[in-house]
């Protein structure tokens, strides 16, 4: 139970979540067009479970629904093959010939040692594969179409297609049940006996066969490559007409209506060194079976009831144009993009985030990958992988701020699992204890650095990762969680870099690495980042003193140490923060710009996708415009020099929607709203689809490498969906209106001016404080606090100041009891 000091503030809260204002929030709940998607990228919308995701297209005479399962993967385990799975023999015993040559600043021999001696090829790694697509092929339905719609409710997690042919309305409605593990179908019509189809699945994979009996239908098939089993099960119940089988696929004739359900799954289990679980014929069949327990009501019932557990903790209002919210999408779509301000298609991109989140990260599934769970390629785009110098990160910066730690536990259970191997990568590459991981991950324990120098010599993915790890405990306070699962991971990662930073200058600094993605081309005046391409020998990657590495690192200690203190490791504490003090010092560059790298190299012209120099900033916590005002002037600078948006002059890669979604974070951090506001904007419209999520550009591949469907392109480029940018909106969007990472909670710190009016409830602050509000003309009208059980009254700063206890007036305080 919980206690108010005020009676008012419950009348206020009251009326936030009383009918009326929910009706307010409907028109960003939804997703809907007056026509049927042709491409799966930019049109499709998006069903999941966390176990498997399906895209619905919505055709009238075929509808294709996409399958896709999370663990649907090509590849294998090491199973102590390491140098197949990416371990280069040469690694440690080179590794102090590649430092010294570092240090001594013989940065083309480092590279050379690099790409030769440390640097490994994984025949093992893999990438996220389909299943295939469910296709439904209606009968009678090719004459003209009235009133279609096709839509995604994003507050019941529903998908419906609904339109009328010769005064007839059909009905289709789709749902991907958690708690069930089913995708749930139900076709019906307003008269009966006009249900008619054809279902059939064509399957991705080379190896299948198909049995049909009766009202089901069936397909055992196995993995490309690797040759493990898949099973996908569907079953067909109708009312009234027929359910028959020709010619290879499920035929229903004249039902009044038909559900369908769908079950996937392979034999993976996240579990080392095999990854091999249950019969997946076994566990698709007891999931149909288990259903016979309840009718489609109460299925569809058990779904929402599950979801909107997670969905409706946040709810977010902007005073807007409400009859630009009753718009179709697409067409809002194209308001925003002729440069209209429309919040309200900003709160429908906070609760699709949202909505994406939930429906691809579930505990005991996998953590979403760079597609989420979607896919619809033989081969997903850049693997499909858990690309960790920044985008499997971005996949769950909003999980704290909009109360999804939930949704984040695949992702730390995922961690814990790679850590096993990452001991390993440790000790044979490195030569050390601890654990490491590199750029590129997959569902089989990869950590090795593998491929190309530019992209492959990322030693901070374990560091990054931990600190979702130490995030996850911020967030929740659940101190069984750190002392059991958190801090062996916080700790193991901690004596890693404790054996392996260097000396440089006095300091100490990590090597060799590569600030993401990006290096610098040696001139006659010296080193320039802005030079392109990045392939001329003359192009240089293991500089010394990557401040991305170091900035890491800091946070990883402090972080650790924090966690070791709650748990009364003082000693091992204290040691960290000694080393942490021997970091090579952030630098302020010639141009006013914090330095990517020790030797100010900087240039205004490189507009590079990447920031990771930025990570003090956001993600991390150590430079901040209230603790550290000229490091926060110095990354504005940074930011400024690299620009917000695309430089197709620099490099065709600028301006995706995970670098923009870093750039608005950091703005925010940086308590300037207007800017990330920009930022998301253009991200929306520029590097946005018309339902609603965004997308990385990649040059054009062969048609083949996409089996032929259709993609998406804009500017001579394919727009590549990924979920990082979309999952990291309303963490950005959360911060604008709370801030909590200096150890108070900060109101209204980044409003943009666009978002002058509104409300908001349920977003949370670290040490567990949950967060009610509402705002007008910039100013605070409300706010209510949750202090959890044994937990004190944070601080809580207010227009930049903290506000003491006689001036909170308008700021109310419950208190748990339990």
């Amino acid at each position: 139970m919980k206690t108010t000091k005020s009676f008012a503030i419950i009348i206020l809260c009251f009326c936030f979540y009383s009918g009326c204002c929910k009706k307010e929030f409907s028109g960003n709940n939804r997703l809907w067009y007056t026509y049927p998607a042709r491409y799966w990228d930019s049109q499709a919308l998006h069903l999941g479970n966390g176990y498997f995701g399906v895209s619905f297209f919505g055709g009238i005479e075929e509808e294709i629904i996409a399958v896709s399962e999370a663990s649907m993967w090509t590849g294998e385990a090491a199973r102590g093959n390491w140098i197949n799975a990416g371990v280069n023999p040469k690694a440690s015993k080179s590794l102090p010939d590649i430092r010294e040559a570092i240090v001594n600043g013989k940065i083309r021999l480092a590279d050379s040692l690099v790409s030769e001696n440390f640097l490994g090829a994984s025949t093992l790694h893999g990438s996220f594969t389909s299943v295939g697509n469910l296709k439904i092929n209606f009968l009678d339905q090719g004459m003209k179409t009235k009133k279609y719609v096709r839509s995604l409710d994003l507050a019941n997690s529903l998908g419906l297609v609904q339109y009328d042919v010769n005064d007839i309305a059909f009905n289709r409605e789709y749902f991907c049940s958690y708690p069930d593990r089913i995708l749930g179908m139900r076709f019906s019509a307003d008269k009966p006996g006009n249900i008619s189809f054809n279902l059939e699945m064509s399957i991705v994979q080379d190896s299948f066969r198909i049995e049909i009996s009766k009202n089901r239908y069936h397909i055992k098939g196995f993995i490309n490559e690797n040759n493990r089993p898949f099973s996908v099960m569907i079953s067909v119940e109708n009312k009234g007409g027929t359910v028959g089988q020709e010619n290879g696929y499920i035929s229903v004739r004249n039902s009044d209506s038909v559900e369908i359900y769908l079950s996937v799954a392979t034999d993976y289990a996240l579990r080392y060194p095999n990854y091999t679980g249950i019969d997946p014929v076994k566990t698709t069949n007891d999931i149909l079976r288990n259903l016979s327990e309840y009718d489609y009501e109460e299925l569809k019932n058990r779904h929402i009831e599950d979801y909107k557990s997670l969905y409706d903790r946040v709810a977010l209002f902007l005073e807007g144009n409400k009859e630009a919210e009753k718009l179709p999408t697409n067409e809002r779509f194209e308001k925003l993009k002729a440069g209209k301000s429309y919040p309200g298609y900003k709160v429908l991109a906070f609760n699709l985030g949202r909505y994406m989140i939930i429906s691809s990260s579930r505990p005991h599934t996998l953590p979403a990958n760079l597609q989420g769970v979607w896919n619809i390629f033989r081969s997903a785009p850049w693997l499909g992988n858990y690309q960790s110098n920044i985008n499997l990160q971005q996949n769950y910066w909003s999980c704290g701020p909009v109360g999804l730690n939930e949704c984040q536990q695949p992702y730390i259970d995922w961690i814990e699992n790679l850590a096993i191997s990452g001991h390993e990568i440790a000790r044979r590459v490195y030569g050390t204890d601890g654990w490491v991981s590199h750029t590129t991950g997959n569902i089989w324990g990869h950590a090795a650095p593998i491929g190309s120098i530019v992209w492959g010599l990322f030693p901070m993915g374990a560091a990054w990762h931990c600190q979702h790890v130490w995030e996850q405990f911020a967030f929740t306070q659940d101190t069984v969680y750190l002392r059991d699962q958190a801090f062996p991971l916080l700790r193991d990662a901690s004596v890693f870099w404790l054996e392996n930073l260097i000396p440089f200058n006095g300091y100490l600094i990590s090597a060799p690495t590569v600030s993401a993605d990006h290096g610098a081309y040696l001139t006659d005046d010296g080193y320039n980042p802005a030079v392109y391409p990045f392939k001329s020998d003359k192009y240089h990657y293991c500089l010394p003193g990557a401040y991305q590495d170091i900035q890491m690192v800091w946070d990883l200690f402090t972080n650790t140490s924090t966690a070791a203190k709650i748990l009364g490791f003082v000693d091992f504490a204290d040691s960290l923060i000694v080393t942490r003090e021997k970091l090579l010092p952030l630098k302020i560059g010639r141009h006013g710009q914090l330095q990517e790298w020790n030797e100010d190299i900087d240039n205004p012209e490189c507009k590079h996708r990447h920031i990771s120099h930025l990570y003090a900033v956001y993600p991390g916590t150590e430079i901040h415009p209230l603790a550290t005002p000229d490091l926060a002037d110095a990354a504005k600078k940074a930011l400024d020099m690299r620009g917000d948006g695309r430089f197709f002059f620099y490099s065709p890669h600028t301006g995706g929607n995970f670098s923009r979604a870093h750039r608005m974070r950091c703005r925010t951090r940086l308590l300037d709203g207007n800017r990330a506001n920009k930022i998301m904007t253009g991200m929306l419209t520029e590097q946005g689809f018309e339902n609603v999520l965004t997308f990385h550009h990649a040059p054009l591949s062969q048609p083949s490498y996409y089996d032929q469907y259709p993609i998406s392109t804009r500017d001579g480029m394919e727009c590549r969906f990924q979920l990082d940018g979309s999952a990291a909106l309303p963490g950005c969007i959360a911060e604008m209106l709370i801030q909590s990472h200096l150890g108070e909670v900060h109101l209204l710190p980044a409003l943009p001016d666009e978002f002058k009016t509104g409300k908001v409830s349920g977003l949370k602050a670290r040490g567990n404080y949950k967060i009610d509000m509402e705002w007008k003309n910039g100013k605070l009208v409300w706010a209510e606090i949750e202090i959890p059980k044994n937990s004190p009254i944070p601080p809580v700063r207010l227009e930049n100041k903290i506000i003491n206890s006689d001036e909170y007036k308008n700021i109310r305080f419950n208190y748990l009891d339990d």
